[in-house]
């Protein structure tokens, strides 16, 4: 039996063990690298298969063409006139009040009907009927119109009943007249509210083709100074921005009653009313 010194077999099995830990860390080492690069190969494929849905959704790049706004602007002569009036009635009672107003509402609707003919429409509304008191219930001490008993200087002295009424009328031209007709029967604050045109989708239609002209005049312009061939229009839009409004209420159709004592006549010349379109039109540049 051979005996050998300890330090020599234990150096060499720290040798043989070193030997072995070493190839396991550059086999460890060899599996990251490979590991690495596999990962980079792995990214960048993802980052082309990413870009090339990117590319191909890029829109198409669009013909050179030329833009404008068209503006276009018609007058019309108005063949429709509104009158508003106010109408009062008093008395000691309520009941007194309302039949003052009705009798002042039925003769100036019948004057109107009279100067004005059967096609007048007439439209009322608001009514009211308040109590009267002397004018020193509403002195120093009576804040935010605080409720006061009916006696003393709060108490009740009558009713007030009031009326708004409108008349809308095609004879445009005694539109003056009727106010003053109005009021000489008993409204309060007759006038001529307005004017408007019974049709306005018909001058509506004139003042787009207006605007459509003038858009392809200006793209002819352009053309010319840019020294190409206007194509075809590629697209057209309303840019008005209108809001349409109508309005609707009862009306009642007056027949015309004998004419009333001849009421002064008021001449009147209304203006014209403007009505404007605005389109945006695009055209491409002929080749």
């Amino acid at each position: 039996m051979v005996t050998l010194p300890l330090r020599s077999v234990t150096m060499g099995w720290w040798r043989r063990r070193g030997s072995c830990v070493y190839r396991d860390r550059e086999r460890a080492y060899a599996a990251a690298i490979k590991g690495r690069e596999s990962m980079r190969l792995l990214v960048a494929f993802g980052m082309s298969c990413l870009a090339i849905p990117a590319h191909a959704q890029q829109p198409p790049t669009l013909p050179p063409s030329i833009q404008v706004v068209g503006v276009g602007t018609v007058s019309t002569k108005p063949d429709q006139a509104i009158l508003v009036y106010w109408v009062a009635g008093e008395g000691k009672t309520a009941d007194a009040a309302s039949a003052d107003l009705a009798a002042k509402q039925k003769a100036i609707t019948a004057g109107l009907a009279g100067l004005l003919g059967a096609d007048l429409q007439l439209t009322s509304g608001e009514v009211s009927v308040m109590e009267t008191r002397s004018p020193k219930c509403d002195g120093p001490g009576n804040y935010n119109n605080r409720p006061r008993l009916s006696d003393g200087d709060c108490a009740l002295t009558g009713f007030i009943a009031t009326l708004q009424g409108t008349a809308r009328t095609r004879v445009v031209e005694k539109a003056g007249t009727a106010a003053g007709l109005a009021a000489r029967l008993g409204a309060r604050d007759a006038r001529i509210s307005g004017f408007q045109l019974s049709d306005p989708a018909a001058a509506q239609r004139r003042a787009t083709a207006a605007a459509i002209a003038n858009a392809r005049s200006q793209a002819e312009a352009m053309a010319a100074g840019a020294g190409v061939r206007l194509g075809e229009l590629l697209s057209l839009s309303d840019q008005s921005g209108r809001n349409e409004v109508i309005v609707t209420g009862a009306a009642s159709r007056m027949v015309a009653p004998p004419p009333p004592p001849a009421p002064v006549e008021i001449a009147i010349t209304p203006r014209p009313l403007e009505t404007q379109a605005r389109v945006y039109a695009q055209f491409a540049i002929g080749r």
